[in-house]
């Protein structure tokens, strides 16, 4: 049975890195991820990986986007004592210079969660419509 209280600190901690990248505090961002960190992008095969990398991504996003709206669902949480995979549902409508665009879509952290100090090591996204 998963404890309570890491579920919701686990919770508080994926929504804490979702408001930090929404308000462009990109410095602030680092902190969330372990140094080995590995994102795979959707719809690529080839993994991004290194802390500095994967803000840099986060930076460029921001830089070229208008978000419209961003709408968190449910974040799951399924506790493995030292590591969790967290499921957040998301919904997102953004404008680029290619054009406008409305996503559904589920984002997937595994984070090491062996101390008080959780950091993301593998982040993925899947796009659902």
């Amino acid at each position: 049975m998963a404890n309570t209280d890491t579920v919701e600190s686990l919770r508080r901690f994926i929504r804490e890195l979702n408001d930090t990248w929404r308000a462009q505090r990109y410095e602030d961002l680092a902190s969330f991820f372990h140094n080995d960190v590995v994102l795979l992008p959707p719809g690529s095969e080839e993994p991004v990986e290194s802390v500095e990398a994967i803000v840099e991504s986060y930076r460029q996003f921001g830089a070229s986007a208008t978000i419209h709206s961003f709408t968190i669902e449910q974040i799951r949480v399924f506790d493995f004592k030292t590591v969790a995979l967290c499921q957040m549902g998301f919904d997102i409508d953004y404008e680029i210079e290619s054009g406008r665009y409305r996503e559904h879509g589920m984002e997937v952290y595994v984070v090491e969660n062996s101390g008080h100090d959780p950091k993301i090591i593998w982040r993925t996204q899947v796009l659902l419509d």
